[in-house]
């Protein structure tokens, strides 16, 4: 039996997950950059005291994905740790960034096809 993945509870989560995982290794990096940007600038997080800890807690061997780049794992490590109300703030952040690195730009609002 598969066990499930800390992200999966969260399917907008693990959708942003699953498009990192999908991106080359030098877009990852800088993913991963852009995420623990977004945590220094919009959270009370110590980053250097979160990212030491990660180091010291982080697996000699490189099961998941993510771990084999410290960038990621140190990033998904910190996004695993915040309460779900705060990380659907930060990833609402990511995605923005995302969205920027990829298209140059986001528009805010959406114009609903269903409105009246």
């Amino acid at each position: 039996m598969q066990s499930i993945r800390w992200y999966d509870k969260n399917p907008l989560l693990k959708e942003v997950f699953e498009f990192i995982q999908k991106l080359d290794s030098h877009a990852q990096i800088e993913i991963a950059k852009d995420i623990l940007q977004i945590l220094m600038s919009d959270s009370n997080i110590d980053i250097d005291k979160a990212l030491n800890e990660i180091n010291r807690e982080r697996p000699k061997n490189c099961n998941r994905w993510y771990d084999s780049n410290i960038d990621l794992h140190s990033s998904f490590a910190i996004l695993k740790k915040l309460p779900d109300g705060y990380r659907k703030i930060i990833l609402d952040r990511i995605i923005e960034s995302a969205l920027l690195m990829y298209f140059g730009h986001v528009d805010v609002e959406m114009d609903n096809e269903y409105d009246t």
